[in-house]
């Protein structure tokens, strides 16, 4: 049985399918999680964008297209990215948001920082009135600073968590980046672009998995509808 969640996810997907036709771009990044392998499917039935090229945050996604016959870049290979389109975690009425639920958040920020436009696709059930009410901020860590950077968390009053694989690998999560994620949970509310640059400033931390100001639109799918978030039109 389909639940209320599934149908808004795809309800997000196939709006986000009809903006990035509509847009024609000449380069298109991509993210990855569940909302994206909707938006995947729907574009794979389209067939179109054949002659676009595409920038990939995960292994996982970068396969799904080539084996469908879409033309993959490397990301070294780009200086810039037309249009970005991915999923979230949780978004604020500001527009900031958690990601990295699918431990790629270093790649997912790296090509939405190099994209021209960035939409997102979640549904309902993503939107809070503040970042950190349902999960937990990924952080990326290098491996050899593990132990140095999950204690230096801990001192700063964080809950810390290494993040253990649920299936198909026993140990600690990998990322594409070849980093191990820490999902740290805050004490207290905070300010999301501070705390973002105080994790950053910590030796070791690749990245984080708050992402500030860096979505032009979000769409947002219900189970009878679709909205568009724009920061200035909330």
């Amino acid at each position: 049985m389909t639940s209320s969640i599934d149908v808004a996810k795809y309800k997000a997907a196939e709006e986000a399918v009809k903006r990035i036709l509509n847009l024609r771009p000449r380069i298109l990044g991509v993210g990855t999680g569940s909302t994206v392998d909707i938006f995947l499917d729907l574009l794979v039935k389209r067939r179109e964008l054949v002659d676009a090229k595409f920038v990939c945050a995960s292994l996982y996604t970068a396969q799904r297209l080539a084996e469908s016959g879409f033309n993959v870049m490397q990301l070294s290979t780009v200086d810039g990215v037309d249009v970005y389109i991915d999923g979230a975690d949780e978004v604020d009425r500001e527009l900031n948001m958690i990601k990295g639920g699918g431990g790629a958040s270093t790649l997912e920020k790296i090509i939405a920082y190099a994209s021209n436009y960035r939409i997102y696709m979640v549904d309902y059930t993503k939107l809070v009135n503040r970042l950190g009410e349902k999960h937990a901020i990924p952080v990326e860590v290098l491996p050899e600073a593990l132990n140095i950077v999950y204690k230096r968390l801990r001192e700063m009053g964080f809950e810390a968590t290494i993040r253990f694989a649920k299936s198909g690998k026993y140990g600690y999560v990998i990322s594409d980046t070849r980093g191990v994620i820490i999902d740290v949970r805050p004490s207290q509310e905070f300010n999301a672009r501070e705390l973002a640059q105080t994790l950053k400033s910590i030796p070791g931390v690749v990245e984080t998995g708050l992402f500030v100001d860096m979505a032009d639109e979000v769409i947002v799918g219900y189970p009878d509808r679709v909205e568009v978030l724009r920061k200035n039109r909330i």
